[in-house]
């Protein structure tokens, strides 16, 4: 069942905290890569431009970074609000 978005607030935002959820619960534990574009947009059923700007948000927040032109990996926790801990 797909994902119902708020309408209140931008989809890539709302992507953005539930990914950064998901690192706070372990399910991307420091150091490990992140899902590809194209599988966490098909994951959540939205656009891949929409994953990159929640991934965008992601590196503002400096939770995630890309590393040597690889997938984005998890260089640090979420800590209130979904900033870095």
């Amino acid at each position: 069942m797909p994902r119902q978005w708020a309408a209140n607030e931008y989809v890539w935002r709302q992507l953005a905290n539930d990914l950064s959820a998901r690192i706070a619960d372990g399910t991307y534990p420091l150091g490990s890569p992140l899902p590809a574009e194209e599988e966490l947009a098909s994951e959540y059923a939205v656009a891949r431009v929409t994953v990159r700007r929640a991934l965008a948000e992601l590196r503002k927040r400096k939770l995630i970074r890309n590393l040597y032109g690889l997938r984005n990996a998890v260089v640090a926790m979420p800590g209130p609000g979904g900033l870095p801990g």
